[in-house]
């Protein structure tokens, strides 16, 4: 399991700062941990942040932000593995290279796990900007500003970076020009990255009107489930609820997500467990029972199934 430190820790370790090609440099070197550096730039509705490290180990850095939900998150990762975890909501979002997610979430606790070499690109834009840059002639695009001004949570998970992207990321870090036309230089490619990442989004996502209330129901399910994984529940159950027999129950789930109900539970279960593993200080057998294991070798051997390593190597 990688060590937990506060991030008021890792900053106590920093050796110099300083103004370069407008934008805020800082250089920590932990004398455990390793040497990360971040470069900043504070526009009126846009924070970017581009951190670069080289870690001894690999750490998890945990924060306490006030604030963290007046701001819709878009993180990169363009080199090595990253992995966020929202202590109150339980949500794990993590990232491999050249992936991304765009996230927002109501919360201020939450620890960022990183490998021992990482470069991520975190960008947050300002709720009410965002919002705007949204309307409600388009169905997807109407949904999405609401939920962010009732306080919901938007994952829609991690997500390719395509070339238009890297190409934006590029420019943003790397403009030529000075001042006040830098800035505007800058904002206009954060604009223009957020237009690529939502039309990924809205891609994958028809109009209400287009899709059949089949589907929605279904998606309706996969998101019940996905939010009370942990609990416990039968096909007769979740049927009732949503007014179906278990025949077109299991028929349209699979249909739809190319799995069972139980095997994605299942998956949901075991991928939390892993974040426990990662994250906490629990037992193995603590975090086998939080997920529905009554016996500890039942849940070891499930957990390898899936990921390939036993829970316990995980805690060494």
């Amino acid at each position: 399991m990688s060590p937990t430190i506060d991030f008021k820790e890792f900053d106590y370790f920093t050796i110099q700062k300083r103004e370069v090609n407008d934008f805020h440099e800082t250089i920590r070197h932990h004398p455990d941990f390793g040497h990360w550096r971040e470069r900043t730039l504070n526009l009126k509705h846009i924070h970017i942040y581009e951190h670069r490290a080289e870690l001894v180990k690999p750490v998890n850095v945990q924060y306490e932000e006030v604030g963290l939900g007046q701001y819709v998150h878009h993180c990169i990762s363009l080199e090595g593995n990253m992995g966020a975890y929202f202590i109150n909501t339980k949500l794990s979002a993590n990232l491999t290279r050249h992936r991304y997610h765009t996230l927002y979430i109501p919360e201020n606790d939450y620890l960022l796990g990183f490998g021992k070499v990482f470069t991520n690109v975190h960008i947050e834009i300002d709720r009410d900007h965002f919002a705007s840059l949204l309307c409600d002639s388009e169905q997807w695009s109407g949904e999405l500003r609401k939920r962010i001004f009732e306080n919901e949570i938007f994952y829609p998970g991690e997500c390719i970076l395509s070339p238009d992207m890297i190409h934006a990321l590029h420019d943003i870090f790397n403009s030529p020009l000075s001042g006040s036309l830098k800035r505007l230089l800058i904002e206009a490619k954060v604009h223009e990255l957020v237009a690529l990442q939502l039309h990924t989004f809205s891609a994958g996502i028809k109009p209400a009107k287009q899709r059949s209330s089949h589907r929605d129901l279904f998606y309706s399910i996969y998101d019940y489930l996905a939010a009370r994984f942990l609990e416990e529940h039968s096909l007769k159950d979740i049927a009732r609820n949503f007014g179906i027999n278990e025949f077109v129950l299991k028929k349209g789930f699979r249909e739809n997500f190319q799995t069972t109900v139980f095997d994605f539970l299942l998956s949901k279960r075991l991928e939390h467990a892993r974040e426990q593993l990662l994250h906490t200080d629990l037992t193995v057998q603590e975090i086998g029972s939080l997920v529905g294991y009554k016996y500890p070798n039942h849940f070891s051997a499930a957990f390898k199934k899936k990921f390939g390593i036993l829970p316990s190597s995980l805690k060494k």
